[in-house]
């Protein structure tokens, strides 16, 4: 491990140095002899391990315990300020050209355990089930191609209409009448051939046929992007819990968006929600609510803006899941965007699991189809 300090700044405030990263933190640290600017300096040009650290910095006349440097860099560390530079320099100049955004975006997040590289490898490696390529996934898919996940499995049945070019641009006019993820996987393989694309044009009708896809194609995440048949959110909720696997969902119910995911065995589920019955009157009256809406006939309001910003913030929570560069955000916990409200964004409190969850909970059997 050779410690590489990140792009950090720093000035001397009398026996202090004030440390700045990223502009929401900054930090003071004590430095009366200037040692620790001195640490800093050789941290910065990084190439050395801890001992050689050690050696550097009496070679100048500052003498300092091997034990005292782990701790310091140790504390660094947990300040996010350094990397391990033997984590770095393993792709090669036109990758790290391609992936420039995402590696310095990746920076802030990495540590002596994983480095910038180590991030954008993970996606390289990753695959993305993407069910349904219009309204919200047309804006997701060039997302995750940005990224530079290195596999994606898309599903459709639907061709190409003229309703579609409100909010849909992987398409053209000159593809109207053509099989959507047929011109959708097209569009991958022209943005960048290092992603490996498969197109399914297929329906999904039950909990069975998304098993099949998940025993088929083994994705590391599901990104759910499709709202018929009525139903279809249970069948995917059923098959990715009992197949382990994540999945991302967004939407829009008239003038609101919403995005959550769920992570199997971790967060609550779609099966989770309470029975209206055992709610108290102005949730159980929510929920009721919730279920009328839903009788109604469809009618997609989803303009261009709306799926470009649902569809980034899913292609946010799939980023998550792949490399964990923090948490899921979503799990098991809905973001409502308000459009009537300046795009508002709430993130509600989490479902509680139910241990009596018929998909989810220790009890749970298999959901029919």
């Amino acid at each position: 491990m050779r410690p590489l300090l990140k792009g950090v700044v720093w000035a001397r405030i009398d026996d202090q140095l004030q440390l700045v990263y990223d502009i929401r933190d900054h930090f003071l640290l004590g430095d009366p002899d200037g040692t620790v600017e001195a640490l800093l300096r050789l941290l910065r040009e990084g190439g050395r391990t801890v001992p050689e650290l050690a050696a550097a910095l009496a070679e100048q006349g500052r003498p300092v315990p091997v034990d005292d440097l782990t701790g310091a860099v140790e504390l660094l560390d947990g300040n996010g300020l350094l990397e391990d530079g033997d984590r770095l320099g393993r792709l090669g100049a036109g990758e790290q050209e391609r992936y420039h955004s995402n590696l310095a975006f990746f920076e802030s997040f990495s540590s002596l355990a994983r480095s910038r590289e180590d991030f954008q490898e993970l996606l390289r490696a990753a695959h993305v089930l993407v069910l349904g390529t219009g309204g919200l996934n047309s804006s997701t898919i060039p997302h995750l191609c940005g990224l530079g996940v290195g596999r994606l499995t898309l599903l459709d049945r639907d061709a190409v209409e003229p309703r579609n070019f409100a909010r849909q641009y992987l398409y053209r006019r000159s593809d109207l009448g053509a099989s959507k993820v047929t011109v959708a996987a097209d569009w991958v393989r022209a943005f960048d051939p290092a992603v490996k694309v498969e197109a399914v044009e297929a329906d999904i009708n039950g909990t069975s046929s998304v098993t099949e896809l998940l025993d088929t194609f083994a994705p590391d995440v599901v990104m759910s992007g499709v709202d018929s048949p009525v139903g279809v959110d249970g069948w995917v909720d059923s098959a990715c819990v009992r197949g382990r696997v994540p999945y991302v969902r967004g939407g829009i119910h008239v003038t609101q968006g919403l995005v959550w995911s769920v992570e199997p065995g971790v967060s609550a589920c779609l099966g989770c929600l309470p029975d209206p019955a055992s709610l108290d009157e102005d949730d159980a009256g929510d929920l009721a609510a919730l279920a009328l809406y839903r009788s109604k006939p469809r009618n997609n309001r989803g303009i261009g803006p709306v799926a470009g910003l649902l569809g980034a913030l899913c292609a946010f929570e799939v980023l998550r899941y792949l490399t964990r560069f923090t948490s899921p955000a979503y799990a098991g916990r809905p973001l409502t965007i308000d459009f009537a409200a300046g795009c508002d964004m709430r993130l509600a409190d989490p479902w509680p699991r139910d241990p009596a969850c018929p998909t989810c909970g220790a009890e749970g059997g298999e959901q029919t189809t």
